[in-house]
């Protein structure tokens, strides 16, 4: 069986790793401080429900591409929560800035995003009443 895991560089993990814990009540686990800078994260993880993401302070030598762009075109990421309205308020109470107000589709499914302190778009939706 494959599967992918998400890998977000960032300019301040430990900031990222704090926004996620508000935002979505994740666990954050494995944290791998820098040896010669503490404060600074090689690596991280973090469990949001069921799913995973990697994270890390971005680096000056090439580890990532782009700084953080004034577009979140590096990176979107989607998250199915128990109850999108509060997930989105959670995020924007934690510093995200709203890109789509929740709203509810067809199916009664509701969903829409907002972009994090970092530049990433994230997208958040909950599952269709039964």
């Amino acid at each position: 069986m494959s599967s992918v895991t998400p890998y977000v560089m960032v300019d301040s993990a430990n900031n990222y790793a704090e926004f996620l814990r508000q935002a979505f009540d994740a666990e954050v686990h494995n944290v791998v401080p820098l040896p010669t800078d503490p404060d600074r994260v090689i690596h991280a993880e973090a469990r949001i429900g069921t799913g995973l993401l990697y994270f890390a302070d971005s680096g000056a030598h090439g580890e990532r591409c782009l700084r953080s762009p004034a577009e979140p075109v590096h990176v979107q990421l989607w998250a199915t929560v128990p109850d999108a309205d509060t997930a989105f308020t959670r995020a924007v109470a934690a510093g995200a800035t709203p890109a789509m107000e929740i709203t509810a589709g067809d199916d009664g499914a509701r969903m829409g995003g907002f972009v994090d302190p970092f530049g990433t778009l994230w997208w958040v939706s909950d599952r269709a009443p039964a």
